[in-house]
């Protein structure tokens, strides 16, 4: 049996119009139904993926645009808020015990009115932060991430009972988005890198800093008066791995599954073509019938 040599020449992908003499392939209504089923299952993936966390490349083309009138009001706010405390050391400065930093500790160990508890602090905007910290300077907002490393900093000029700050670095669960916050209380007991934590904290400024491995790093620096530890998830079957995440897997893997099946089984039942010569005719001239009886 011999294959014909357009056979041989079609490519594996050619699977996309496969069948399409029987209406079986993907050119078909079925495949456009498979195909649409699809692009929903990619996408559905992509929302549970990045939910509440939008990918840094988006991210930077949607900037939230910064109204210059604000901010300069903002500006003009922070001089006078808390003696100016937010504005010394300003931006850009490394961890510095300054007059400024010894009027929020005291802040924080103050008696604090009820009316000036903040219930529900929004969450903190790192983004804005980095491009334009004016802006949450001195809001109280709220942190969640993992803790990198934390210790007890000295304080050379205590403030009333306190003689050291805790300084912790939290990051995102995946080791992102660093952030670090001095905070009064002593923090509960936790698993570094390992456990997630809450806090309510006051935006104070950006710091720079060399990290251990001598890299030179600017990031946002805030001030609080105690640590928690967020709420346990509880757990699901599906392990560390989010079930929306996982149920959405294993339905693109099912269906890419189901389409390569297709394919071949479409293939497989193709009836196979024997190839032969054309019929060559004989050019050998036929004798006359001229003059026969």
């Amino acid at each position: 049996m011999v294959r014909s040599p357009e056979r041989l020449r079609r490519p594996f992908a050619s699977f996309v119009t496969a069948g399409l003499s029987g209406g079986a392939g993907f050119a078909g209504s079925a495949g456009r139904i498979y195909g649409l089923v699809l692009l929903l299952l990619v996408m559905l993936f992509f929302m549970v993926t990045f939910r509440g966390k939008v990918p840094r490349a988006i991210e930077r083309v949607f900037q939230e645009p910064v109204d210059e009138s604000v901010l300069e009001q903002k500006r003009n706010d922070l001089t006078t808020l808390v003696g100016g405390a937010y504005l010394d050391p300003p931006d850009g400065a490394g961890f510095a015990e300054t007059p400024g930093y010894r009027r929020l500790i005291q802040m924080l160990i103050d008696h604090v009115r009820p009316g000036d508890v903040v219930e529900h602090p929004p969450l903190f905007n790192r983004e804005l932060a980095m491009r334009a910290p004016d802006l949450q300077r001195g809001e109280v907002v709220k942190l969640r991430g993992v803790v990198a490393d934390y210790w007890a900093e000295k304080i050379d000029n205590p403030v009333f009972q306190v003689d050291a700050m805790w300084r912790v670095f939290l990051t995102d669960s995946g080791g992102d988005d660093g952030v670090v916050v001095d905070v009064v209380d002593q923090p509960p007991a936790f698993t570094v890198q390992r456990d997630v934590v809450e806090i309510d904290a006051h935006f104070y400024r950006l710091v720079t800093y060399k990290s251990q491995n001598g890299k030179v790093l600017q990031i946002p620096y805030l001030i609080a008066r105690q640590l928690r530890l967020a709420p346990e998830e509880p757990r699901s079957a599906f392990g560390s791995v989010d079930p929306a995440t996982a149920i959405l897997v294993l339905a693109l893997s099912a269906m890419v599954a189901f389409g390569i099946i297709r394919v071949v089984s479409a293939r497989a039942r193709r009836p196979t073509v024997q190839w032969r010569a054309p019929r060559l005719h004989s050019h050998t001239s036929q004798p006359s019938s001229e003059g026969q009886p």
